[in-house]
Protein backbone atom coordinates (compact mmCIF):
# COMPACT_ATOMS: atom_id res chain seq x y z
CA UNK A 1 0.00 0.00 0.00
CA UNK A 2 1.35 3.85 -0.92
CA UNK A 3 1.22 6.37 1.82
CA UNK A 4 2.14 9.56 2.86
CA UNK A 5 3.41 11.43 5.47
CA UNK A 6 3.13 15.22 5.60
CA UNK A 7 5.93 16.92 8.00
CA UNK A 8 8.25 20.01 8.42
CA UNK A 9 11.20 17.50 9.01
CA UNK A 10 13.33 17.04 5.88
CA UNK A 11 16.29 15.01 5.50
CA UNK A 12 14.55 11.96 6.79
CA UNK A 13 14.63 8.21 5.20
CA UNK A 14 13.12 6.19 7.81
CA UNK A 15 9.66 6.92 9.62
CA UNK A 16 10.07 5.72 13.14
CA UNK A 17 7.11 5.10 15.70
CA UNK A 18 6.00 7.48 18.54
CA UNK A 19 3.92 8.09 21.28
CA UNK A 20 2.04 12.16 20.58
CA UNK A 21 0.38 12.89 24.17
CA UNK A 22 -1.88 14.90 21.59
CA UNK A 23 -2.69 11.97 19.34
CA UNK A 24 -6.15 9.35 19.47
CA UNK A 25 -3.80 6.50 19.83
CA UNK A 26 -2.22 6.10 23.23
CA UNK A 27 0.90 3.89 21.83
CA UNK A 28 3.81 4.43 19.51
CA UNK A 29 3.34 4.37 16.04
CA UNK A 30 3.64 6.35 12.95
CA UNK A 31 0.78 8.11 10.95
CA UNK A 32 0.45 8.21 7.54
CA UNK A 33 -2.80 8.75 4.69
CA UNK A 34 -3.60 7.19 1.89
CA UNK A 35 -4.42 10.67 0.60
CA UNK A 36 -1.47 13.08 -0.57
CA UNK A 37 -3.62 16.38 -0.56
CA UNK A 38 -4.66 15.26 3.30
CA UNK A 39 -1.19 15.04 3.77
CA UNK A 40 -0.40 18.49 3.17
CA UNK A 41 -2.24 19.51 5.65
CA UNK A 42 0.19 18.08 8.52
CA UNK A 43 2.72 20.22 7.01
CA UNK A 44 2.79 22.48 10.37
CA UNK A 45 5.14 24.89 11.58
CA UNK A 46 2.92 25.52 15.27
CA UNK A 47 3.56 24.06 18.51
CA UNK A 48 -0.28 22.52 18.03
CA UNK A 49 -2.39 21.64 15.53
CA UNK A 50 -5.87 23.39 14.49
CA UNK A 51 -7.16 21.42 11.26
CA UNK A 52 -10.73 21.81 10.85
CA UNK A 53 -11.35 19.26 7.76
CA UNK A 54 -13.48 16.46 6.68
CA UNK A 55 -13.62 13.66 4.37
CA UNK A 56 -16.61 13.76 2.22
CA UNK A 57 -18.40 10.13 1.44
CA UNK A 58 -16.52 9.94 -1.79
CA UNK A 59 -12.79 10.29 0.28
CA UNK A 60 -12.37 13.96 -0.88
CA UNK A 61 -10.80 16.13 1.73
CA UNK A 62 -12.92 19.27 2.46
CA UNK A 63 -10.62 21.87 4.70
CA UNK A 64 -12.92 25.11 6.37
CA UNK A 65 -11.63 27.95 7.48
CA UNK A 66 -12.20 28.92 11.22
CA UNK A 67 -11.60 32.33 10.41
CA UNK A 68 -10.79 35.15 7.56
CA UNK A 69 -7.30 33.71 6.22
CA UNK A 70 -7.39 31.03 8.18
CA UNK A 71 -5.49 28.74 5.20
CA UNK A 72 -2.79 31.56 4.44
CA UNK A 73 -2.06 32.35 8.08
CA UNK A 74 -0.88 28.27 9.59
CA UNK A 75 0.40 27.34 5.41
CA UNK A 76 2.12 30.90 4.43
CA UNK A 77 5.76 30.40 3.67
CA UNK A 78 5.69 26.96 5.29
CA UNK A 79 8.78 24.92 3.98
CA UNK A 80 8.14 20.80 4.34
CA UNK A 81 7.94 17.34 2.92
CA UNK A 82 5.82 14.93 1.76
CA UNK A 83 7.09 11.25 2.42
CA UNK A 84 5.82 8.76 0.12
CA UNK A 85 5.80 5.02 1.90
CA UNK A 86 5.44 1.57 0.25
CA UNK A 87 4.75 -0.71 3.10
CA UNK A 88 1.55 -3.14 4.78
CA UNK A 89 0.00 -0.91 7.33
CA UNK A 90 -2.58 -1.26 9.71
CA UNK A 91 -5.91 1.05 10.27
CA UNK A 92 -7.15 1.82 13.69
CA UNK A 93 -11.00 3.58 13.80
CA UNK A 94 -9.83 4.85 17.03
CA UNK A 95 -7.93 7.49 14.61
CA UNK A 96 -11.15 9.19 13.51
CA UNK A 97 -9.42 10.17 10.39
CA UNK A 98 -10.66 8.26 6.82
CA UNK A 99 -7.69 7.40 4.99
CA UNK A 100 -5.10 7.32 7.83
CA UNK A 101 -3.33 4.39 7.97
CA UNK A 102 -0.39 3.71 10.87
CA UNK A 103 2.32 1.73 11.26
CA UNK A 104 3.88 0.26 14.86
CA UNK A 105 6.91 -0.52 13.20
CA UNK A 106 9.55 1.81 11.61
CA UNK A 107 9.12 2.57 7.80
CA UNK A 108 11.27 2.69 4.93
CA UNK A 109 10.82 6.46 2.75
CA UNK A 110 10.35 5.37 -0.64
CA UNK A 111 10.01 8.99 -1.89
CA UNK A 112 10.16 12.84 -0.85
CA UNK A 113 8.00 15.65 -2.37
CA UNK A 114 9.62 19.00 -1.18
CA UNK A 115 6.88 21.40 -0.82
CA UNK A 116 7.98 24.76 -0.87
CA UNK A 117 5.41 26.67 0.89
CA UNK A 118 2.48 24.61 1.80
CA UNK A 119 -0.04 27.22 1.16
CA UNK A 120 0.56 27.32 -2.24
CA UNK A 121 0.76 23.50 -2.31
CA UNK A 122 -3.05 23.17 -0.74
CA UNK A 123 -4.09 25.66 -3.27
CA UNK A 124 -2.88 23.43 -6.44
CA UNK A 125 -4.90 20.58 -4.89
CA UNK A 126 -7.26 22.32 -4.50
CA UNK A 127 -7.23 23.24 -8.66
CA UNK A 128 -6.65 19.91 -9.28
CA UNK A 129 -9.84 18.39 -7.19
CA UNK A 130 -7.67 16.79 -4.74
CA UNK A 131 -9.43 18.83 -2.09
CA UNK A 132 -11.88 21.36 -1.17
CA UNK A 133 -11.50 24.90 0.79
CA UNK A 134 -14.31 26.13 2.07
CA UNK A 135 -13.62 29.82 2.47
CA UNK A 136 -14.61 31.25 6.09
CA UNK A 137 -16.61 34.54 4.39
CA UNK A 138 -18.55 31.52 2.17
CA UNK A 139 -19.28 28.84 5.24
CA UNK A 140 -22.85 28.88 6.01
CA UNK A 141 -24.38 30.05 9.38
CA UNK A 142 -24.50 26.22 10.16
CA UNK A 143 -20.94 25.40 9.08
CA UNK A 144 -19.99 28.82 11.54
CA UNK A 145 -22.01 26.84 14.43
CA UNK A 146 -21.06 23.52 14.14
CA UNK A 147 -17.45 25.43 14.39
CA UNK A 148 -18.59 27.04 17.10
CA UNK A 149 -19.74 24.08 19.09
CA UNK A 150 -16.36 22.46 18.14
CA UNK A 151 -14.15 25.41 19.42
CA UNK A 152 -16.42 25.54 22.84
CA UNK A 153 -15.89 21.46 22.96
CA UNK A 154 -12.21 21.91 22.59
CA UNK A 155 -12.02 24.91 25.38
CA UNK A 156 -13.86 22.46 27.51
CA UNK A 157 -12.06 19.06 26.51
CA UNK A 158 -8.61 20.34 26.51
CA UNK A 159 -9.17 22.89 29.38
CA UNK A 160 -7.57 25.74 27.59
CA UNK A 161 -9.32 28.26 30.08
CA UNK A 162 -5.95 27.22 32.30
CA UNK A 163 -3.93 28.84 29.92
CA UNK A 164 -1.33 25.92 30.23
CA UNK A 165 -1.88 24.18 26.65
CA UNK A 166 -0.65 25.64 23.42
CA UNK A 167 -3.92 26.45 21.95
CA UNK A 168 -5.12 28.59 24.68
CA UNK A 169 -3.66 31.81 23.80
CA UNK A 170 -4.53 30.94 19.80
CA UNK A 171 -7.85 29.90 20.63
CA UNK A 172 -8.31 32.80 22.81
CA UNK A 173 -7.35 35.47 20.45
CA UNK A 174 -8.80 34.13 17.44
CA UNK A 175 -12.30 33.12 19.11
CA UNK A 176 -12.67 35.56 21.86
CA UNK A 177 -16.84 35.82 21.81
CA UNK A 178 -16.44 31.89 21.89
CA UNK A 179 -13.56 32.28 24.59
CA UNK A 180 -15.85 34.53 26.90
CA UNK A 181 -18.81 32.53 26.30
CA UNK A 182 -16.58 29.11 28.00
CA UNK A 183 -15.50 31.49 30.86
CA UNK A 184 -19.59 32.52 31.83
CA UNK A 185 -20.26 29.03 31.51
CA UNK A 186 -17.80 27.73 33.80
CA UNK A 187 -18.51 30.54 36.60
CA UNK A 188 -22.54 29.38 36.24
Amino acid sequence: MIAYHGTIVGGLHVLKPFANPHSNLKYPCVYLSTNKALSSLYIWSRDYKWMTFEIREDGLPIYNEAFKNCLLEFYGGVKGYIYTCVADFEIDENTNIQHAVISKKPVNIHDVDIVDDAYERILQYEKDGMIIINRYESLSDKQKNRDRNMILSAITRLELLKGEHPLSKFVSDKFPDFWEEALRKTKV
